[in-house]
């Protein structure tokens, strides 16, 4: 009988390479993964792996035992969520990863719901950047993540995962108080923004890589003065009349900066928040509750002001 722990082994082999990869992965030692390796290889009866130098290679047998791994994992899920339904939704400890702004606009308040409403489920809440969040979900150390549209998201039909959408994310202006755009009800990308000084995150980042392809699809490069990463210090820039930025609407709802102003914009940056989990699972009710969350987050104020000291 093949014991699935290890052929999760296998497959996280085949997905990062290297043993060493592999081990680091999965949070054991290197001698772990080789030993359970040579196990596997004996209930299979056929080599799985050979070394080439410091390298394993998958040999044909471990494809063919592969190509079914995706379909006995996604009917484990499967069987975990039909025994999870039979005990009346008590399926202890969910672990739920997901981006800071995520947790603190999405989540908190879909869990709040969740303990009158489920009061059988218990979550367990992990910080998880989209980098990382992909990985997390494959080796279990996350069962959902709320992660969003970046290339660290599995390809469309990877039949390893289940996404399912949960909102699309517009980036808004947030300009200082006394700017002569704060009396705007909402503003044009090109037209309004292309000569302002931008503030923005370092490039290779989600935030960064967004906000540029949106101005370079409205014709224009933004001139950025400051690099920042952390949310609060652009509100700070800002508020110093340093700059002007485009953040995520998430990042600036349940703000209470002073002096400053959030507008609306046309032909604005977006990105798609989604929920991940791996095949054969079911997100709910988790899902439900995070989009009906996501149905409650503010929009900017059409008034002359949104933030006054």
């Amino acid at each position: 009988m093949i014991d699935v722990r290890r052929l999760q082994l296998l497959q996280a082999l085949d997905h990062h390479h290297t043993v060493a990869a592999t081990a680091e992965a999965l949070n054991v030692t290197p001698s772990a993964v080789s030993q359970q390796l040579s196990v596997l290889a004996k209930e299979a009866g056929v080599p799985l792996v050979e070394r080439k130098g410091r390298r394993f290679l998958l040999t044909g047998a471990a494809r063919v035992l592969l190509q079914r791994a995706h379909v006995i994992f996604a009917e484990m899920e499967r069987a975990t969520a039909d025994l999870a339904e039979f005990a009346d939704g008590d399926r202890g400890v969910i672990r739920v990863g997901s981006f800071s702004t995520g947790i603190s606009d999405l989540i908190a308040p879909a869990l709040a719901r969740l303990r009158s409403s489920h009061p059988g489920w218990s979550f367990e809440v992990v910080q998880a950047e989209p980098e990382e969040s992909t990985e997390m979900v494959r080796s279990g150390r996350l069962d959902v993540a709320l992660t969003m549209s970046t290339a660290d998201l599995p390809a469309h039909g990877d039949p390893d995962f289940r996404t399912d959408p949960v909102m699309v994310e517009l980036f808004d202006a947030i300009l200082p108080y006394q700017h002569p755009l704060a009396a705007h009800t909402s503003l044009d990308l090109a037209a309004d923004l292309a000569d302002q000084d931008w503030i923005m995150s370092a490039p290779g980042t989600a935030w960064h890589s967004c906000v540029t392809a949106a101005c370079n699809q409205a014709g224009f490069q933004p001139r950025v003065v400051h690099t920042v990463d952390d949310f609060s210090a652009v509100f700070a820039l800002v508020q110093a009349g340093l700059g002007v930025a485009l953040m995520p609407r998430l990042a600036w709802t349940g703000l209470n900066t002073p002096q400053i102003v959030v507008r609306g914009v046309r032909e604005t940056a977006r990105r798609h928040i989604v929920s991940l989990c791996r095949a054969g699972a079911s997100p709910e009710p988790l899902l439900a509750a995070v989009r009906e969350a996501a149905s409650k987050v503010p929009v900017p104020s059409v008034g002359p002001f949104a933030i006054a000291g």
